[in-house]
């Protein structure tokens, strides 16, 4: 606003968005286990959530991961599935010319749309989140799972940093090699999952839509104020 339209500093309140109390961590157990048979996830698995579209970089993921699944088998490691949370939205051709031509489908598992009580179990369970979004104007999903105590790798552009702080691995958008790296080392290093869950659970309890809607009150009343 103040780059593109000349907007004074002083003129703008930002207030930010909230994460619902729904997401949470949900243990290992039965009901989990039913989520993620009902939805066809078979772990190990890396997961998206989020529009299938040309702004969320889910060509770069399917390069990225497959440069993951190759380290995979060349150390002898699980090879992980990759859960595409979300529903087609626009502009996918380009996506799903890159899944075909890395012939991913036996390791990529497309769930449609999933609603938000299923949610909290699939981040869950899930290895990490993976959020190579190109843009977004606030991005829900990496705070979401770091709620529910999910590692999450994510872009290093636009509102993403200063919503998941220091609680998360950011690379470069454009940097395939860069985005499979974060991946493996979230994979194979535990102290590094375990340091997120922890930074990730304490930035997620800092966006309360209680906090959204009392910093929105307070724009009301400082306008009404200086009327």
């Amino acid at each position: 606003l103040v780059q593109a339209l000349g907007i004074p500093q002083e003129h703008i309140r930002i207030t930010t968005e909230g994460v619902n109390g729904r997401f949470r961590p949900v243990e290992d157990g039965p009901a989990r286990r039913a989520l993620l048979a009902r939805y066809g996830i078979t772990e190990p698995y890396l997961l998206y959530v989020g529009g299938i579209n040309a702004r969320k970089n889910i060509g770069r993921l399917f390069e990225a991961f497959a440069r993951v699944l190759d380290i995979c088998a060349a150390g002898d490691r699980p090879t992980p599935q990759l859960v595409i949370a979300g529903k087609r939205q626009w502009r996918t051709e380009e996506i799903e010319a890159t899944f075909h031509r890395l012939q991913l489908a036996e390791h990529v598992h497309f769930t449609g749309y999933v609603g938000d009580d299923d949610l909290p179990g699939l981040y869950s369970a899930a290895e990490l989140l993976a959020f190579p979004s190109l843009y977004e104007g606030f991005g829900l999903p990496p705070l979401e799972a770091m709620a529910c105590g999910t590692p999450v790798v994510t872009s290093n552009v636009s509102s993403i940093p200063e919503v998941v702080g220091d609680a998360a691995v950011m690379v470069d958008t454009h940097d395939v090699d860069g985005l499979a790296a974060a991946m493996v080392q979230v994979l194979t290093d535990s102290a590094l999952r375990g340091e997120l869950r922890r930074r990730g659970q304490l930035q997620a309890a800092r966006f309360t839509w209680a906090r959204a809607a009392r910093e929105t009150l307070n724009v009301y009343q400082d306008l009404y104020a200086n009327d």
